[in-house]
């Protein structure tokens, strides 16, 4: 399982995922860590849940246009992405057809697949390209940044159900960072199968994409916890005391 997130901030683009992937072996499944985010250009990133094979070719394709994608982006070269990942996704299903043809295995819902998000923030004067663009394993594709985030990933679920409760698109980055670290997190403290440790965030500003270290992440994981303890003191406050939680 796998969850990654892009959330369309006021001055950027925070994205954020889990950090773990499972893997087949002959003793069965195996879990190893893996990074899920990676920047195509100073001004792009990539994030993608699915096979991994498929991940790395669809990864490999969009940066192979990292010059054009680094410009305003256009409809044409939108297709031109859109149609280099369905030729590499088409391939997968035929070859897997054919292999598994004749067994319950045929079946393109089991075929390797990849489910991409990929960002854009450019900012130059008063112009300004803000874009969170999801490229389903189909190539069918949507443009989420008006809705203020978009999810990649089986976990995505637990996304949708935290973010519902934030207006993304009223946070600065700073803020949008924390929302994002607390998503991962509880998603991934709630026991998903699949997710886990370590998180990885990333923004895009004026200034660039920027990778966050690990003291940034101990940071946010701090602000997490007071949140967190916060909203527990409010909770108190508001329907603690008494019998049947009435104040005496």
């Amino acid at each position: 399982m796998t969850l990654i997130i892009a959330l369309a901030c006021k001055n950027g683009i925070v994205m954020a995922s889990d950090g773990q992937a499972t893997g087949g072996s002959a003793g069965g499944p195996i879990k190893m860590p893996i990074q899920k985010i990676y920047s195509i250009n100073n001004h792009v990133l990539f994030g993608a849940s699915g096979s991994v094979g498929v991940i790395q070719k669809s990864r490999l394709i969009i940066s192979s246009l990292s010059q054009e994608l680094d410009k305003e982006w256009d409809f044409d070269l939108m297709e031109r992405v859109r149609d280099s990942l369905f030729r590499v996704y088409k391939n997968e299903i035929d070859r897997h057809r054919a292999f598994y043809q004749g067994t319950p295995q045929e079946d393109i819902q089991n075929a390797p697949i990849a489910d991409v998000l990929l960002c854009n923030f450019i900012k130059k004067g008063n112009n300004e390209q803000k874009i969170i663009w999801h490229i389903a394993p189909d190539c069918s594709d949507e443009m989420l940044d008006e809705i203020g985030y978009g999810c990649s990933g089986s976990g995505d679920v637990f996304a949708h159900t935290l973010l519902k409760n934030y207006s993304v698109r009223d946070l600065d980055v700073e803020k949008g960072k924390i929302v994002a670290y607390r998503v991962i997190k509880e998603a991934i403290e709630i026991g998903a199968y699949g997710l886990g440790e370590p998180i990885d965030i990333w923004t895009i500003t004026e200034k660039g994409c920027k990778r966050l270290t690990k003291e940034e992440l101990m940071a946010l994981d701090d602000a997490y916890n007071s949140w967190k303890e916060i909203e527990r003191e409010i909770f108190e406050k508001v329907y603690g005391g008494g019998e049947n939680g009435d104040e005496t």
